[in-house]
């Protein structure tokens, strides 16, 4: 009888601490209905994925159902309902955990031409240089051959950047020949690394765990 009351009370007392940790996450309703006839998706995900942000005042918020706007470079959370709410602070870094796999983003001051979305996912966090993965999301009109009415579609594009300790940085394509060049100091030991390991420069998985391998030389 203790025992079961002892469980009840702590199951109680997470759903009261749920509760209590869900209101304070202040939020502004959203407006609905922004992208209408359009082809394609907006977000990074469709769907609400879990994860958890910090804001520029300081405060962390986590298990929350998320979704990154890369139109706007906006992260909102599913409030009450289901409706979309908007931060009331500038949300400073945010992880997405899609099939329990952390992508963290985080806002890179450094870089200035992409002001509109601030956000760059880290594919790798070293001390040295960072690799960072900007997709840029456009809405572009078109009109099929022989069809009267036009069609809008979200077209996106990827930029890889690398990020050197201080502050300056470079655009880098995804193949052997920029990375090597452009981690040239190292190029011998990297161009092992790179033969030793097979890199397969399509995966960011492959070509981040090159650039972990720099940051320790």
């Amino acid at each position: 009888m203790r025992k079961t009351i002892l469980c009840m009370t702590l199951f109680l007392g997470a759903i009261t601490t749920r509760a209590q940790y869900m209101q304070d996450v202040n939020g502004r309703p959203l407006l609905a209905g922004k992208y209408v006839d359009l082809v394609g998706t907006p977000y990074l995900f469709e769907d609400w994925t879990k994860g958890e942000v910090t804001l520029e005042n300081g405060k962390n918020h986590k298990d929350l159902d998320l979704k990154y706007d890369q139109i706007e470079g906006i992260v909102f959370f599913k409030g009450k309902n289901g409706a979309d709410m908007g931060f009331t602070s500038m949300v400073k870094s945010f992880i997405l955990y899609p099939n329990n796999v952390a992508m963290s983003f985080v806002q890179i001051p450094e870089i200035k031409e992409t002001e509109r979305d601030p956000y760059f996912e880290v594919l790798s966090d070293g001390k040295k240089v960072k690799l960072l993965k900007k997709t840029k999301k456009v809405i572009r009109e078109g009109k099929a051959y022989g069809s009267a009415s036009g069609t809008r579609t979200f077209s996106e594009n990827t930029i890889y950047y690398l990020l050197k300790a201080d502050g300056t940085y470079t655009k880098v394509k995804k193949d052997k020949k920029a990375i090597i060049n452009a981690l040239s100091d190292k190029s011998v030991e990297v161009e092992q690394y790179i033969k030793d390991n097979k890199t397969n420069f399509k995966e960011d998985a492959s070509v981040a765990a090159v650039v972990n391998y720099y940051n320790t030389l």
